[in-house]
């Protein structure tokens, strides 16, 4: 089967072109009639960015962290606490 652009909704051109025609069939495959929710970008990258705190975490730099990732000290107690790291 080939599946051509223009056999998808305008407003889905700019998903099929980033993850590819083939892709997108099987994304209407598994969720065509379906609400899926997409989070935003910020939230996406927030196990990557709590990760890299847990990584960078030297028992001492806890102001040096809330600096770079533009947090609170309490914002970075938490996520060493939730990763099981004693602060």
């Amino acid at each position: 089967m080939n599946i051509l652009m223009e056999d998808i909704p305008y407003e889905l051109h700019a998903m099929a072109e980033i993850i590819g025609m083939k892709n997108f069939e099987e994304i209407a495959k598994l969720y065509g009639g379906t609400t899926v929710y997409i989070p935003v970008h910020r939230k996406v990258i927030l196990g990557e960015r709590n990760r890299e705190i847990v990584r960078q975490y030297n028992g001492k730099n806890v102001d040096k962290l809330r600096i770079k990732y533009g947090i609170t000290s309490q914002q970075i107690r938490k996520i060493l606490t939730d990763n099981g790291v004693s602060n």
